[in-house]
């Protein structure tokens, strides 16, 4: 049986591991689609589409000037 500290738990590790642009797009996509009057069962199917729409963050990469390496 899943309890109210597994929840938050699971919570917690979500929110230390995922890139912030990640969860920020998430929470405005989750409050737009709750803001919609729209049954149940299309709530399931928002939100696996929503699922597909979402992107990883691009990874980063290095800026120029950190590059440059010491010759001596």
């Amino acid at each position: 049986m899943i309890t109210d500290d597994d929840h938050d738990a699971a919570l917690t590790d979500y929110l230390d591991t995922t890139h912030a642009s990640v969860t920020a797009r998430l929470t405005g996509e989750g409050h737009e689609l709750l803001a919609l009057v729209i049954g149940e069962s299309d709530y399931a199917i928002a939100v696996a589409e929503l699922g597909m729409e979402v992107d990883p963050p691009r990874p980063t990469r290095p800026a120029a000037g950190s590059l440059c390496l010491p010759t001596s």
